[in-house]
């Protein structure tokens, strides 16, 4: 993990990245250890590099909202952005590299280099959450829609904000039926009952980066990506490449989209032995 995170790093700071999204699954557990979160605090310093750069990080079905946004008043002062619940509202405040000029529930405005960029950064909507934002009243009716219906609602109104003349940007982190999975991610949907539909993205949204899938993948033909996990975490995701993706974006114009692969350190090998003995002295062979 430190040495990815010191590729990724290095390939933030060899680009001139303007803005960095983390769409979420910081961590694999909803109590995660010290020295993970040192890391990840370690980490997102040096790639906002003291307020030069915006980050933003949302929450997924693996965080603990309120642990993951525990160090808000220390990043803050970079002009780092995280979302724990779709209630969240992002700061907003003037940085070296960067001014975040107007913020709601899941969304801001970031202006960077003399561009406006809007962007609906909804962190892990499960049904209960989804709930607390959208229901004033108890009509059964509107209970009872179904969670896409839910999100496309929420995406729909927040997407009311984009203009014309902005760069607009969505991230999430959600299963979008049709996505290709792996035996290692969580399940956050049961039958398709918190799956959402392609189609439930607005087409004014120019670019999303999406969150809870494994392996790095593009949504049928619209500009809806999976960036995947950095590391293996399964045998199931032996011969997918990792990678992260670098996205140069402008208003009203289509992304021009590179994928950036990331070296494995630790790749998954199943092996096949003829003994215990056998197995054995292939473990130690390899214990490094």
């Amino acid at each position: 993990q430190e040495k990815f995170i010191n590729d990724f790093t290095n390939i933030v700071k060899g680009n001139n990245v303007d803005m960095v999204i983390i769409a979420g699954d910081i961590y694999d557990t909803s109590n995660p250890p010290a020295k993970a979160e040192a890391l990840f605090c370690k980490a997102l310093e040096d790639i906002s590099d003291g307020g030069k750069r915006c980050v933003v990080v949302i929450a997924g079905n693996h965080d603990n909202p309120d642990r993951l946004t525990s160090v808000i008043p220390l990043a803050s002062d970079n002009g780092i952005i995280i979302l724990g619940t779709p209630q969240d509202v992002p700061i907003t405040g003037k940085f070296p590299g960067f001014e975040i000029v107007n913020s709601k529930e899941s969304y801001f405005e970031v202006q960077i280099k003399g561009e406006t960029a809007c962007v609906i950064a909804l962190p892990y909507p499960s049904e209960k959450r989804l709930n607390d934002i959208i229901f004033e009243s108890f009509d059964e009716k509107e209970m009872q829609r179904s969670y896409s219906e839910k999100i496309k609602d929420i995406l729909g109104k927040l997407s009311k904000n984009y203009r014309e003349d902005t760069i607009n940007i969505l991230t999430s982190h959600l299963y979008v039926n049709g996505g290709e999975t792996c035996s290692s991610e969580r399940p956050i949907q049961l039958g398709g009952s918190l799956a959402v539909n392609l189609s439930d993205i607005p087409d004014t949204v120019q670019y999303t980066a999406l969150g809870h899938l494994h392996r790095a993948q593009k949504m049928g033909n619209r500009n809806v990506y999976y960036s995947g996990s950095p590391i293996q975490y399964s045998e199931s995701e032996i011969g997918y490449s990792k990678l992260c993706y670098l996205v140069d974006i402008k208003a009203n114009e289509d992304p021009k989209v590179k994928q950036i692969y990331i070296n494995n350190y630790k790749p998954i090998e199943v092996w096949k032995c003829d003994s215990i003995e056998e197995a054995t002295e292939r473990c130690r062979e390899n214990s490094e």
